[in-house]
Parts: structure tokens; sequence; C-alpha cells
């Protein structure tokens, strides 16, 4: 009598597997995820200032003030939520080890600021690095979600820098994004801390 033993999964077995993969499968976590994983994770408060890097942090120390103003310009544009992140001073998006989602591609140097009544927000961290690589200027992507449940979030043009050599008139002509070009002039002040400004017009 010859028996035969098969130690290999049966096809419910492996298609309950996949479903359970699938079911798993973290959504948000690719290079070119839906924008809105931007804001997944985002803390139910929000203050008009988005504190970016802990004291600990390498580099040199930034802070961005600006307003967020309507499509005409002069009205503020309040409870906007301004999700930013960067590279580190190295010019890379490192990591911590605990990031989930789109956090583990944009890495740890992340966060949400909501506009206060008269649009204002700030941003507090460390001046990015460009790219080890070479090819762009240093910079900050962010998203914008304004307020309204069937308003969708949408990305505006990079801050950076106007001391930056790679910020020319090619690379303001290449933008296509709202919010302006996003050049901020940025001066150390007496504490020899980068302070720079940026009004946005989401138009």
């Amino acid at each position: 009598m010859i028996f035969s033993i098969y130690c290999g999964e049966t096809n419910s077995q492996r298609q309950n597997n996949a479903n359970e993969n699938a079911a798993n499968k973290d959504s948000c976590d690719g290079p070119d995820t839906d924008i809105n994983c931007c804001f997944v994770g985002m803390p139910e408060t929000l203050s008009n200032i988005l504190n970016m890097a802990d004291k600990n942090e390498p580099g040199e120390r930034m802070i961005i003030k600006g307003k967020v103003f309507k499509e005409d310009g002069t009205s503020p544009h309040a409870d906007v939520i301004i999700y930013a992140y960067h590279t580190d001073n190295s010019g890379y998006y490192s990591k911590k080890g605990n990031e989930k989602g789109i956090r583990k591609w944009h890495g740890h140097l992340y966060g949400w600021a909501k506009t206060d009544q008269e649009g204002r927000y700030e941003i507090h961290s460390i001046r990015p690095g460009r790219y080890p690589a070479g090819g762009s200027p240093a910079h900050i992507h962010s998203a914008i979600k304004e307020p309204g449940e069937k308003k969708e979030p949408y990305y505006i043009n990079d801050f950076v820098f106007k001391d930056d050599s790679l910020v020319d008139d090619n690379y303001v002509s290449s933008l296509r994004l709202k919010g302006g070009p996003g050049v901020v002039d940025v001066k150390k002040n007496e504490y020899d801390v980068w302070i720079g400004e940026r009004d946005i017009v989401l138009k």
C-alpha cells in the first residue's frame, strides 16, 4: 500500500491567505499613494504652528511664517490644513523606524498645521538638505486641505530657498501647481536661526 502525504496548502487555504494579506496591506505604503494618505494619522487638534524637528535634530534651525489667502488674494483663509515634510540636513528622508504608511517614504520630518482666523501659519524645523544625487533644490513638500467635507486635498508648489543656486528662472517657469512659486527669502537672525516668509494664495 502506498501512502501519499501532501504538506502544502490547499487551494482554499491559499485563497484565504491571499485574502488576509490583501486585507492587511497598507494602502498608504508607497511613494505615489493617494494624497489623502498625507492626512492619515493627523491629530484631532491642530494649532497654526507646525513643529517638525525636535531639539535633537541635526541641522540649522529654520522658521517660516506666512498667511494663506483665498482666491482673491486678500481674504484670509482660516482652518486650512497644511501638511509638510522634507529631507534631513543630509538630503535623505531618514526614518526613526516606527513610521507607517506614507511616512515610510516621507521620513520622520513631517507634520500638520491649521491656519488661524487670520490665515496665519508657521513651520518650525531645520533647513533641509538637497538630495545627494543632485538635480533639485532643497525643498519642503506640502499639501493643502481646505475646510469643507467635499473638497479634495491637493499639492502646492514646494517651499524652496532664494539663496539656492538651483532656484533660477528656469525652475520658476517650470512650476505648475497652486500656491505661488514658493520661493522663500531666508535670512539668519541674531540667534542663528533661518527666518523666512511665504504667503500662499489658493487659486
